[in-house]
């Protein structure tokens, strides 16, 4: 048997474990197709697939200059990240790239970025789940962008705690000086195209942007899979939060005056 017939064997026994234990399911709706579907999208659903622009959030200081979400974080989109991430249903890497492609090409700043990176995983992380899912996902949607991928633009250099159920204060002050550029590489001047899977606070995205435009970056625009809902997140932590800071500063002006 050559080492072709073997990986092809390999494949099909890999293909036939995901079909009984993670069937591929249209991302949106949920709906069961065969693994001949290139993507996991459904023909009812991929005409929906809308990216917007992500509302200006409350932040001390915004690095990114803007930033684009596909989707909600919840229902079937929800059970597909946490299987993207957790599982190893990497061939959904494809499908939420092209998701994020459809209107990306028709917002000049997004898809004609000199750079497309990615958020990084730790190196703890990343060997304990053997890939970066933001990563493939980057990858697959620039092979349809003009951009150069570099995959390590960045690296992560503090253990961070999972950020799920911390505030938006609280988020940010754990990422902060998390990441670390990669001086092998020159961006001054560049634009930059950065990937990740989930927008919650954007306290990610917005620290990676800082270290890139410390290191030179022009602009520096974010394009996330998902984003979550964010009631409570900052109504009583960030806002508060800020207001106190701008608080003090506002009296210390006057003190200053």
């Amino acid at each position: 048997m050559t080492s072709e017939q073997t990986a092809k064997i390999l494949k099909t026994v890999k293909e036939a474990f995901l079909n009984i234990f993670f069937p591929k399911k249209c991302v949106y709706c949920g709906k069961i197709l065969g693994y001949k579907s290139n993507l996991s999208l459904c023909l009812q659903c991929a005409g929906k697939c809308m990216t917007r622009e992500k509302p200006l959030r409350d932040f001390e200081t915004k690095y990114f200059d803007s930033a684009l979400c596909a989707s909600y974080y919840e229902k079937h989109m929800r059970n597909a990240i946490l299987n993207f991430k957790f599982h190893a249903v990497t061939y959904l890497a494809p499908t939420f790239a092209h998701i994020l492609l459809l209107k990306l090409k028709e917002d000049f700043r997004f898809a004609y970025a000199d750079i497309i990176t990615c958020v990084p995983l730790g190196r703890a992380r990343l060997a304990k789940r053997g890939y970066n899912q933001s990563e493939l996902v980057a990858r697959e949607a620039s092979k349809s962008l003009s951009g150069e991928f570099i995959s390590n633009l960045l690296f992560k250099v503090k253990d961070v705690p999972p950020l799920s159920k911390m505030t938006a204060a609280k988020r940010r002050r754990a990422v902060k000086n998390a990441y670390k550029f990669n001086n092998n590489f020159d961006i001054r001047g560049k634009t930059v195209l950065l990937i990740d899977d989930i927008f919650t606070t954007g306290a990610t995205v917005n620290e990676c942007a800082r270290i890139l435009k410390l290191n030179g970056a022009k602009s520096v625009f974010a394009m996330c899979v998902c984003e979550t809902r964010q009631k409570g997140l900052f109504e009583n932590d960030l806002h508060k939060e800020n207001f106190d800071e701008r608080k003090n500063l506002y009296n210390s002006d006057k003190r200053r005056v």
